[in-house]
């Protein structure tokens, strides 16, 4: 398997764990969580797509995904379109190929000792801002 996740594969597995994380939120505090995650996300995946000069994200979807993750109040149906775009992006990233990127990226994560006892999810996030920010 290879070494590293290019800037694209995190990318596209940050944001279909966000989507994952916003429907699977029982309550209000994993809701909030989670939404602030995906702001998170959405930020770095930004940065990153201006920087390498990405055809995706769009910037409607880019605009769409920091506004309704920035709302005070959160409608239903922004949740559902946001976790639309999360996973419409999240497969234009991976082109296809999501489960064997995830695969990959455990077997990264485990190799690398399951750093700081963070799950998947974080760690994921965590190599997609640490790169993002290289020049």
């Amino acid at each position: 398997m290879g070494g590293r996740l290019s800037l694209a594969e995190s990318g596209a597995l940050a944001l279909d764990d966000a989507a994952a994380a916003l429907d699977r939120a029982g309550d209000s505090a994993a809701f909030l969580d989670a939404l602030a995650r995906n702001r998170r996300v959405w930020k770095a995946i930004k940065d990153i797509a201006g920087r390498e000069r990405w055809t995706v994200p769009s910037v409607r979807e880019t605009t769409f995904a920091l506004g309704a993750t920035g709302k005070a109040a959160v409608s239903d149906d922004d949740v559902h379109a946001l976790v639309a775009v999360n996973r419409s992006v999240s497969a234009a990233l991976a082109r296809g190929g999501l489960d064997r990127i995830r695969e990959r990226a455990y077997f990264l994560w485990e190799r690398n000792g399951r750093p700081q006892g963070q799950d998947l999810d974080f760690w994921l996030l965590a190599e997609m801002e640490t790169k993002g920010h290289r020049h």
